[in-house]
């Protein structure tokens, strides 16, 4: 398996695991949607690629739209990371949608530096959209590949319930990982970007 690739679903895995069950997806009713019509990968890149590594922006957005922040145990649940240096959710309702919104940072860990030994002590930043039941898995997954603009790395590699697909790219300064996790039943599932900056990079 490409380095690469290994290194970002290390923790990814274990993280959608805990997700799933601890209820953190969205249920169809959950979200009171109506048809299909808003299109999440659009909603995932406006709100998480466009930004991410820089989360002021996201911040912003949050506070201008009134996006409900998510709090406590709820919040936990979207990273295994013990003591992140930065955890934050929210309820985002864009139409008759809503989707849930995480941004997660911390340091590079163990595996990643060992891989990637150039980014030294540098950083990991996450943005990542859940995806009730109302997205059909095949739709999501193909204009994932439309905002990827390049073929998967890995593709439909399955973790569980999950088939995880993974666009991967960057330079000596910074790696960025596309993930993609649709739910087996066709319906749901989650988008994640996450990029590895070397210390110092502007991540706020």
């Amino acid at each position: 398996m490409n380095l690469i690739v290994r290194a970002s679903r290390m923790g990814m895995r274990k993280l959608v695991i805990g997700l799933l069950a601890a209820g953190v997806m969205l249920s169809a009713t959950a979200a009171r949607a109506a048809g299909e019509d808003t299109d999440p990968v659009f909603v995932f890149n406006r709100i998480c690629y466009a930004q991410v590594p820089k989360l002021d922006q996201i911040r912003d957005m949050a506070r201008r739209l009134a996006w409900r922040p998510i709090e406590g145990a709820d919040l936990k649940k979207f990273t295994t990371i013990k003591n992140p240096d930065v955890l934050e959710g929210w309820d985002v309702q864009v139409g008759e949608r809503l989707f849930r919104v995480a941004i997660v940072q911390s340091e590079l860990n163990a595996a990643m530096k060992k891989t990637f030994p150039k980014l030294g002590n540098g950083k990991a930043t996450s943005c990542m959209v859940i995806l009730d039941e109302q997205n059909v898995s095949a739709t999501f997954v193909a204009n994932m590949q439309s905002l990827a603009g390049k073929p998967p790395a890995s593709k439909d590699v399955p973790e569980g319930n999950l088939l995880t697909t993974t666009w991967a790219g960057g330079n000596d300064e910074l790696k960025v990982f596309l993930v993609s996790k649709a739910n087996n039943g066709g319906r749901g599932g989650l988008l994640n970007v996450t990029i590895l900056t070397k210390a110092g990079g502007t991540t706020q």
